[in-house]
């Protein structure tokens, strides 16, 4: 749309980010070009929950819709909005018909992460894939919940095992990209079409080339699945620096 030099303004791209997630947005900021501008717009629930539940997801995605028309005054061409899970718990529905509010409130398409992988895993080709993420068990048992509705065979999966308590001290999608790979390296991906990784807080993103090259496998991350189906949907490829077989594809 607006992807010429001599163009009036720049692609304009809106985030709506979970308060806490300092990922998402330098994530979104590495892959694009200079001819796009990223516009972010923090979201925070309104009553504190001790850990993540469907009940802190329904509040954060209260939240969403209404702060997501903020967005609307930056005259965004497109948006994205940075929480895996708050699209994932309730199945694939819920993502479609969340996406479709997040559309409407915003007044250009949306773009959500648990979609966003769908999209890349079939575009990819993929028939078997081997999971790992950052979340404890409560976020882990609601992803395989939405995955199998979705024709994919998960031949692994792995997530932080310690309880609940323990996670909560230093969740695992506070590490750094050097833990992050160590983790996913110490993992068997044997018979996998593709590794997936989940979490938008993850900084995952940072390390596809390296996990690629050492496990010999696509690598599909939520913020790279994202920023290539919202590059899709917007036309913008062309804005795009690769990252990954996902990217070159």
């Amino acid at each position: 749309m607006y992807l010429t030099a001599d163009s009036h303004r720049q692609f304009r791209i809106g985030l709506l980010i979970p308060a806490g997630n300092t990922t998402f947005e330098p994530d979104f900021h590495s892959a694009f070009s200079s001819l796009v501008t990223i516009h972010a717009h923090r979201v925070i629930a309104q009553r504190i929950h001790a850990y993540e539940s469907k009940e802190s997801m329904d509040d954060i995605n209260q939240e969403a819709i209404k702060e997501v028309k903020k967005l609307a005054r930056a005259r965004v061409d497109i948006g994205a909005y940075g929480f895996t899970t708050a699209t994932f718990y309730r199945g694939r529905v819920f993502a479609e018909q969340l996406a479709q509010m997040l559309t409407q409130n915003l007044g250009v398409p949306v773009v959500v992460p648990s979609l966003a992988l769908v999209d890349a895993l079939i575009h990819l080709q993929v028939k078997k894939i081997s999971i790992v993420t950052p979340y404890p068990e409560w976020n882990n048992q609601t992803l395989k919940t939405f995955l199998s509705e979705l024709p994919f065979e998960i031949v692994g999966f792995k997530g932080d095992e310690r309880p609940k308590e323990l996670a909560q001290d230093s969740y695992l999608w506070h590490q750094s990209p050097h833990q992050a790979a160590a983790f996913i390296k110490e993992i068997t991906h044997q018979n996998a079409d593709a590794i997936v990784l989940p979490c938008t807080a993850w900084r995952t993103f940072e390390i596809i080339e390296e996990l690629e090259a050492d496990l010999n496998i696509p690598v599909v991350t939520a913020n790279q699945a994202t920023i290539w189906s919202l590059a899709r949907c917007a036309a913008i490829e062309s804005a795009l620096k690769p990252r990954g077989i996902l990217f070159h594809r």
